[in-house]
């Protein structure tokens, strides 16, 4: 019920901002970027051990339409989350998780001239595969993360838009449990994936 409502929230919100009566100026971009990706809420059962953060990278389109100080922008990007690491004794399995985001970010524009800086937050709904098969039957189909953050869009002939972004999983990414050699990984908690992410946008 509460992804329900996030999801109403959203169409809403996208509704009311395409129906002002303002002149909207849009752009289609790239981005990319780092993220320093962390498992959240899970504990490993005595005897085993997990990596729980690790170092990753993004990449992506976005079409951002500005509607005076209010904007939103839209995107896809491919997130992958490297080299997350289960052990036990000798046994150890590694596996990534790749996962195609589409973020729906609403952005507030600072009235600052020259840098216009802004705020911005939105859902990330996001589609996770890995190709570690027995991990990828574990993983959430849709899990949803909400994401805040603050950048500048800068004019520079073309524009600059670096930004910097924290995303918190509202749902679990994956079932506390990894396939490990001949054992399995138990664990406590509902693994959930948070993010910070430092990115940088083009577009002309």
């Amino acid at each position: 019920m509460k992804n329900l409502g996030l999801r109403g929230l959203t169409r809403l919100a996208v509704g009311l901002l395409l129906a002002t009566p303002i002149a909207a100026t849009a752009q289609i971009g790239v981005v990319g970027g780092y993220n320093r990706d962390s498992i959240e809420e899970f504990v490993p059962a005595d005897g085993f051990d997990f990596t729980d953060r690790t170092d990753g990278f993004h990449i992506g389109i976005f079409f951002n339409v500005n509607l005076g100080l209010l904007g939103v922008r839209p995107a896809i990007i491919y997130h992958r989350v490297s080299d997350l690491t289960a052990t036990v004794g000798t046994d150890r399995t590694q596996f990534d998780i790749e996962l195609v985001e589409i973020p729906l970010d609403l952005r507030l524009r600072l009235p600052i001239p020259v840098f216009r800086p802004y705020l911005l937050a939105g859902p990330v709904f996001s589609f996770p595969s890995t190709a570690a098969t027995g991990v990828n039957r574990l993983l959430n189909s849709r899990p949803i993360r909400v994401e805040f953050g603050a950048g500048l869009e800068l004019n520079l002939g073309f524009k600059l838009w670096p930004e910097i972004r924290y995303g918190r999983g509202l749902d679990p990414l994956m079932a506390s449990e990894i396939p490990l050699g001949e054992a399995t990984l138990l664990g406590q908690g509902q693994p959930r994936l948070d993010t910070i992410t430092f990115r940088l946008g083009v577009s002309f």
